[in-house]
């Protein structure tokens, strides 16, 4: 399990990289607290790779789609695929990802703030409600 949710992980990083702007961040959520790599997040279609940096080792792909798309502000929709190891056994969960990607720091485009809540739906215990912030810089 460990080495499929791995290669999984690797492929959509390297697939992440092949696009000409690439985005670095780390969100900070009720449950957990990521870090990501992904897609330009200011085109219509954008993807996520995420890995939590807590005592449990999450992964997570995540891909949003743009409904509001202004030259500051950005508010998505998606949908997440994940995965935690907390070291007793494994669980798959989905999630669906809503969010604002706001850019308020005037000279930088680069660099944005984000607001991001999701209801979390595991295979093998109750749903849960994550919400939290993050800061996401593109590199252009």
């Amino acid at each position: 399990m460990k080495k499929l949710a791995l290669l999984l992980f690797a492929f959509t990083f390297t697939s992440l990289l092949a696009e000409a702007q690439i985005s670095a961040g780390v969100n900070m959520f009720s449950s957990n607290t990521f870090v990501t790599i992904g897609s330009n997040p200011d085109k219509p279609l954008f993807g996520e790779g995420r890995i939590s940096t807590g005592s449990d080792i999450d992964l997570e792909l995540m891909g949003g789609y743009n409904l509001v798309q202004k030259e500051d502000v950005n508010f998505y929709l998606g949908m997440a695929l994940g995965v935690w190891d907390n070291r007793r056994d494994h669980d798959f969960y989905v999630g669906i990802p809503f969010g604002l990607l706001v850019k308020p720091f005037g000279g930088s485009k680069n660099l944005g703030l984000v607001l991001e809540a999701a209801p979390i739906f595991p295979s093998d215990y109750s749903s849960y409600f994550r919400a939290g912030f993050g800061f996401k810089y593109t590199f252009r």
